[in-house]
């Protein structure tokens, strides 16, 4: 695996860090918080979710499209810069308002939700557009994305991990389930200050690349035709399969670990870590193994490995505990999940080249808003899809002790239906035609061209073609 200057590795980690611990607490958290503690009911608290996607259908591309008009005189670090403190704000805000608002917390759950989403956008699209410019090679973006998700893991780890400890000790201890407010606001407001600074480490630490004035961006072609782009529709569904899957697994997790294997939140911390931390350590072996098999074959063996684990874990049987089986088949799971977080990134920066080729146009900003939307809209299904599972299934909010059958539902939907959605990914992965033979072809046709644009960029603007060549 290529070393990556320490200053863009650290620098692209600490932005990381920001944008992960900010969607991974909201989309393993939120659905526990809003039903067991601000007393939301399920499908209303499910709704939330998914009614604040239809903001985000406008305001992504919207972003994605102004970031790429506007890079030449407001630069992409700029929008960080103004939007990191907002954001930070925002999110400790969404933690502490809903419990507070007694029978307007919906309402106030929907609109802390949208302002924290559409910061988000602000922040994160720039953020992304930056990678096919600070590295342009094909294996370098598998070793930069293999440390920026290294980075995600560990945000990942402590989103998912330090609620049950801040919460159970500003609480005094007990049931989560049965956690007062106070300890969900103390945990926004310290997770709000992470992300706030994960962020500012970005524009500290690198330089944006300069954007040459012949890289034209959102111009003259609709956003709609990123999609006729080789390889971009498969790459997103790829990503928004296995992103549904991440978030059927994350957001029922708090449920299943309290009500189906019994595991006390002093513990939960462990086990947790346990899968966070097996899938960093893991990272440089499937970057080993990307350049060897392509990104197409590691994800499919990720994918593969983290249904196995996820049908081991929840067929370790009811009340299982902190037993060695429950933490073999959760180190197995982290090996999976490491594959699966990185790879769908490590593609995407790939399609740029051949969107530029096909547009006549450099559109990061657009291709990356998309993802940034499937990604909040995926995670919003896999969100409701268990919010609608726990009213089916009646789930008593409030209780760590549930009923013979919403433990039986919980174990269904945890193993069976969330592996049956990594497999359908990895089925899905292998009808992308990128490789890296065709990639480094296209890298190639594209500096050509824009190396002849250069050479007559002082003939007239009418004598230049508008297009990619016929």
């Amino acid at each position: 695996m290529a070393r990556l200057p320490r200053r863009l590795a650290f620098g692209i980690g600490g932005a990381e860090i920001g944008a992960s611990l900010a969607f991974v607490a909201i989309n393993t958290w939120l659905l526990y918080y809003l039903i067991n503690v601000a007393r939301v009911p399920p499908l209303l608290a499910g709704a939330v979710f998914v009614a604040g996607r239809v903001v985000d259908a406008i305001t992504d591309p919207l972003m994605g499209t102004l970031v790429d008009r506007t890079r030449q005189r407001l630069p992409r670090l700029r929008w960080v810069r103004w939007g990191a403190l907002p954001l930070g704000a925002a999110f400790a805000l969404l933690w502490w308002a809903p419990a507070a608002a007694g029978e307007a917390a919906t309402w106030v759950a929907l609109a802390a939700l949208l302002l924290t989403s559409v910061l988000y956008t602000v922040v994160q699209v720039p953020v992304l557009s930056l990678t096919p410019d600070l590295v342009p090679d094909y294996d370098d973006r598998t070793t930069l994305t293999a440390v920026r998700t290294a980075f995600a893991v560990v945000a990942s780890m402590l989103a998912v991990a330090l609620p049950p400890l801040i919460v159970s000790a500003v609480s005094g201890g007990g049931d989560l389930a049965a956690s007062a407010p106070a300890g969900w606001a103390w945990m926004g407001v310290a997770f709000g200050l992470i992300v706030t600074a994960g962020y500012l480490t970005l524009p500290r630490l690198v330089a944006e690349p300069r954007a040459s004035s012949e890289a034209r961006g959102g111009g003259d072609a609709a956003w709609w035709t990123v999609l006729r782009s080789p390889g971009f529709a498969s790459v997103l569904v790829t990503f928004l399969v296995v992103t549904i899957g991440i978030m059927l697994v994350n957001s029922l997790l708090p449920f299943a670990l309290e009500s189906v294997l019994l595991v006390p939140a002093a513990q939960q911390t462990t086990l947790l870590g346990l899968l966070f931390g097996t899938a960093v350590l893991t990272f440089p072996g499937w970057a080993w193994l990307t350049g060897r098999v392509g990104k197409r074959g590691a994800l499919t063996l990720g994918a593969l490995i983290l249904a196995g684990a996820l049908l081991g874990l929840m067929g370790s049987g009811v009340g299982a505990g902190m037993t060695a089986s429950t933490l073999a088949w959760t180190a197995l799971a982290g090996v999976g999940l490491a594959a699966v977080m990185a790879l769908p990134w490590a593609m995407l920066p790939d399609v740029v080249e051949f969107d530029a080729l096909r547009s006549g146009e450099h559109r990061e900003g657009l291709l990356y808003a998309l993802f940034t939307f499937a990604q909040k809209l995926a995670g919003s299904i896999g969100v409701f899809a268990n919010a609608l599972a726990t009213s089916l299934l009646g789930y008593q909010a409030g209780s760590a002790v549930q009923a013979e059958s919403t433990v039986r539902g919980l174990q269904i939907v945890l193993g069976p239906i969330a592996a049956a959605v990594f497999v359908v990914a990895a089925i899905v992965v292998w009808t992308s035609p990128i490789t890296r033979a065709s990639h480094a072809r296209a890298r190639a046709e594209l500096d050509a061209r824009e190396g002849a644009a250069a050479a007559v960029g002082a003939a007239p603007a009418a004598a230049l073609p508008e297009g990619p060549p016929r």
